[in-house]
């Protein structure tokens, strides 16, 4: 009883944490940028922010997954890791300079240089949480996030002062780490950088970063495929239709590193009672989180965004269901990730991406906004059976076979 009241506590202080980064981000950076910029603006900087979050985020958090799995059953120093990062520090850095010359939207050398900054600095900041998940410290996790959060109001200062948008993120970004730096560990070097397993290491990263890339491109890919078809209009219009939604999204990276931390110290196996109250919690989190998001975009979106309410406020239901279906399947595949083959994460990114190709895109020439947000619903909707179908699968072959051994 005492270790399950833990486990909600934790969850608490990391869920917490990260929706105060997030409403400092969703309900007072951006609302600035499109008051100050204009609708048009805004979503270029969020097409961009996609474009980044895909490498940045994706990069950060294989490192940080491998750092767990590893964990679970041997002892890690930060060194390996820490090598690793170098590396992919560079690969971040080039991606954000191809991205701020060759993305499709101009972009002065300051916010350039900047923007690469915050790639970097991004996903630096992805992988440093596992700190408190690798010592189950969630109330430091909470003050992690929060002085990301109070980072980013500074940086709103910052904004108005230069106009240069990436360095409103950055500062946010930079207090993390230095939080970290001082208060933890694992940005010690404290070894050999390199060793004997590290291209063991390196493997399983690029494995887990595939399987995030894919993740992450489906994620951002309203933003990334709406602008070239239907505008900057439709990018910002689809992000505040599903602005709530997407608030639960970004829950995934906290909640499940609640999750893997508890579940690298679990010794045994999942079960198929466990299985089956997975999937029953399932449906009903996307009941609930789905209804709880639309009754709170009416709330919110005619405070925040009064202009955009009348066009955007038939899609709500739509648009946020496909976010917690997303989220929930998330959670599911960081489950798979300590139970199952690591493969398994990335066969459900896998599918999700061949079903975005094969419904989305047709789907938005076809049938416009609507049919975007229809078709996204469906890729969402398969990318939830298969992480259940692969959770149930997993226990079946495990059992099979223990009875051949």
């Amino acid at each position: 009883m005492e270790q399950k009241k833990k486990i909600v506590s934790d969850s608490i202080w990391s869920i917490a944490g990260l929706v105060f980064m997030n409403v400092a981000m969703q309900f007072a950076v951006y609302p600035l940028w499109e008051r100050r910029a204009g609708e048009v603006a805004l979503g270029n900087i969020l097409y961009l922010i996609s474009l980044m979050n895909i490498f940045a985020i994706s990069l950060g958090v294989a490192v940080n997954y491998a750092r767990m799995r590893k964990s679970a059953t041997d002892t890690t120093s930060n060194s390996p890791y820490f090598g690793v990062l170098l590396g992919t520090t560079v690969v971040a850095f080039a991606a954000a300079m191809l991205i701020a010359f060759f993305g499709g939207v101009e972009m002065t050398l300051p916010e350039a240089l900047l923007f690469g900054g915050l790639t970097v600095a991004t996903m630096w900041r992805y992988y440093a949480d596992v700190e408190f998940k690798l010592y189950l410290n969630y109330k430091s996790f909470f003050l992690y996030y929060t002085i990301i959060g109070v980072g980013y109001l500074v940086g709103i200062a910052l904004f108005y002062v230069t106009g240069l948008w990436p360095l409103t993120l950055l500062v946010g970004e930079i207090f993390g780490l230095i939080y970290v730096l001082l208060r933890g560990k694992v940005l010690r070097i404290d070894g050999p950088i390199y060793g004997s397993d590290t291209g063991e290491l390196v493997k399983l990263v690029l494995i887990l970063f595939g399987s995030e890339a894919i993740s992450n491109l489906i994620f951002n890919a309203d933003r990334i495929m709406l602008k070239p078809i239907l505008g900057a209009e439709a990018v910002t219009e689809y992000y505040l239709a599903s602005l709530l939604g997407k608030t639960i999204a970004l829950l995934t990276v906290p909640l499940s590193g609640v999750v893997i931390g508890y579940l690298s110290k679990y010794k045994g196996d999942l079960s198929l009672k466990a299985m089956n109250l997975i999937f029953a919690g399932s449906l009903v989190c996307a009941v609930l989180g789905t209804a709880a998001c639309t009754v709170g975009s009416y709330i919110i979106i005619p405070i925040l965004y009064p202009d955009q309410m009348a066009d955007i406020k038939q899609y709500f239901i739509v648009t946020n269901l496909s976010q917690v279906l997303y989220f929930i399947a998330n959670v599911i595949t960081v489950i798979l990730l300590r139970f199952a083959k690591s493969r398994y994460q990335l066969y459900v990114n896998v599918v999700y991406a061949v079903a975005f190709a094969a419904i989305c895109i047709p789907s938005a020439l076809l049938g416009g906004f609507w049919g975007f947000c229809i078709g996204l619903l469906a890729t969402c909707t398969i990318r939830f059976a298969v992480a259940v179908a692969l959770g149930y699968f997993s226990i079946i072959s495990t059992k099979r076979k223990r009875a051949t051994e």
